[in-house]
């Protein structure tokens, strides 16, 4: 799976916890990234305001992996998971 698909139900929940906490830290990277990118976009004078509903979508998806990822980690039993 590429980094930017959704996941397939029921995906997470056979992954080990090593496995989770990669995800769960490229998620977060990501999250980060396009928060980064939009306020940059934003803050020019001549935005493309398709690109930063784009990126802000994105942006929500990601989030909800997140979640995805953190409900799999906690189910296993691994306490670092604080989104």
């Amino acid at each position: 799976m590429r980094s930017h698909e959704l996941p397939v139900s029921g995906e997470y929940e056979t992954a080990s916890a090593d496995a989770l906490a990669r995800r769960y830290a490229d998620l977060t990277e990501q999250h980060q990234d396009l928060d980064y990118m939009i306020s940059a976009l934003s803050e020019q004078p001549t935005c493309d305001e398709l690109l930063v509903a784009r990126l802000k979508k994105r942006k929500l998806h990601l989030k909800d992996e997140i979640a995805r990822v953190t409900g799999s980690l906690r189910a296993a039993g691994d306490v670092t998971a604080n989104a």
